[in-house]
């Protein structure tokens, strides 16, 4: 494939695309009618063509994330530009509502925000235009050939970083992409890879070697709150948690190929909940799911399971017989991995292809997944080799290695122990990411 080709295609898809954004947009307006704490998107829709009312700073650096856990993992980044140049402007955009909610509630600095224009000549320009940045950062595997195309029209350096392409998404650049996602990739300044895996992938792909770093996962450099310690163990004093056994399990999907509830990845974990609460009748589960606009859908099946809960959006005490916990806010992830005795990551018994599991290692605490990582191959695996996370394979083996945890308090301990050790040695991407990007900050 080629610019034009690519182009003609965008054009004839704009119905498409714009109808997309728009309910995208739609749905959070509602979602702001049922929770007032909810922050205003700026020109949501609009701004996705380039249309937004703000007054921009100038010559500062973008930095594009397209959902929750991109966002969360430029959070370093920003503070250590932010550190180095405080009187640069930082402009972050989202490609989703549930990315953007996370910048606009929880970035460590001031920002300048706006959801991502669409790949489109006229709307990038004009973004452009408005921030006049000195420097452009993609994160992961933003790829758009028109936006690439205009910042080297316009001498604009662009960067792609903590760079990733699954499996799936290789496959689909060979198949595809041609001479119009070699030109992208040459077109930046540099590509820091996370694993030499990524790098592989990206030089397959027709990238100059030259422009290939491996550089690591910034989401390795976490910033752990000071308190957070204190406020986990205050958190448990106030609902009398001190001596029950606790587990989350964070970032649950529906499940991708079944549109029933009952096929969701919560309703796993229910059973699962259930199964161990035969050995273990104190447990306590904390239930993420990882979308704000299935918190209905999954308090509805929490109902339907007959097991007690309480719902933190509710303000609802947890009572001694409260079995499930469901945290149905956002941005209190970390709190969740903090008091709990063990954590399993969702997006992995249902065939996603899994999610971010260095929170809870950073944490000390055992990790465990299920047998969906695909997405995250390159990072499960230096875990897997050092045992140090639980892969399960259905609800009944996660009850039964829960249960094992609970009980085997030395077993616990070492997971715990091999989790946090094989994630401390793999931190620095933040520095050496900053490295490269220095001589642009100037």
């Amino acid at each position: 494939m080629n610019l034009f080709t690519y182009r003609l295609l965008t054009a004839l898809a704009f119905p498409l695309i714009a109808y997309s954004g728009w309910k995208r947009c739609r749905k959070h307006q509602k979602q702001q009618l049922h929770d007032s704490s909810l922050p205003d998107i700026d020109d949501c829709f609009k701004s996705r063509f380039g249309f937004n009312h703000n007054k921009y700073r100038k010559g500062g650096v973008w930095i594009h994330a397209v959902s929750v856990g991109e966002t969360r993992s430029i959070f370093p980044l920003l503070s250590a530009i932010h550190q180095q140049n405080p009187n640069l402007a930082l402009t972050v955009t989202n490609g989703s509502t549930q990315g953007a909610l996370q910048a606009l509630q929880f970035s460590p600095v001031e920002i300048q925000h706006q959801m991502l224009p669409y790949d489109y000549p006229f709307a990038v320009n004009r973004f452009l235009q408005q921030i006049q940045p000195k420097l452009v950062v993609m994160v992961e595997t933003e790829i758009w050939p028109n936006l690439y195309q205009a910042c080297v029209n316009k001498n604009i350096p662009i960067v792609l970083i903590n760079a990733r392409l699954k499996a799936s998404s290789f496959k689909a650049y060979q198949k595809w992409g041609g001479r119009l996602i070699k030109n992208a990739l040459n077109q930046t300044e540099f590509i820091g890879a996370q694993f030499p895996v990524d790098a592989e992938h990206f030089k397959a792909l027709g990238a100059e070697k030259s422009k290939v770093k491996v550089l690591g996962n910034v989401k390795f450099d976490l910033e752990i709150k000071d308190n957070l310690t204190e406020q986990a163990r205050a958190w448990k004093q106030r609902d009398q948690l001190k001596n029950r056994p606790i587990w989350v399990a964070a970032s649950t999907h529906a499940h991708p190929e079944i549109s029933d509830s009952s096929a969701s990845e919560e309703q796993l974990i229910i059973d699962a909940h259930s199964e161990l609460l035969n050995t273990q009748p104190n447990a306590l589960l904390i239930l993420v799911p990882r979308h704000a606009d299935r918190f209905n859908e999954v308090a509805e099946l929490v109902q339907l399971s007959g097991l007690k809960w309480q719902q933190r959006s509710k303000n609802g005490d947890i009572n001694s017989d409260t079995q499930i916990y469901l945290a149905d806010t956002v941005g209190e992830l970390m709190l969740w991995f903090a008091v709990s005795d063990a954590a399993f990551i969702g997006g992995s018994l249902v065939p996603f292809g899994g999610h971010n599991i260095l929170e809870p290692a950073a944490l000390h605490k055992p990790v465990l997944s299920g047998p969906h990582y695909s997405n995250l191959k390159a990072l499960f695996e230096p875990f897997i080799e050092q045992n140090a996370i639980a892969i399960v394979q259905d609800s009944k083996a996660l009850a039964n290695t829960l249960n094992e945890l609970f009980v085997e308090f030395e077993m616990a301990e070492n997971l715990a122990n091999k989790a946090f050790d094989c994630f401390s040695k793999q931190t620095g991407a933040i520095d050496r990411t900053m490295q490269l990007l220095e001589p642009y900050l100037k």
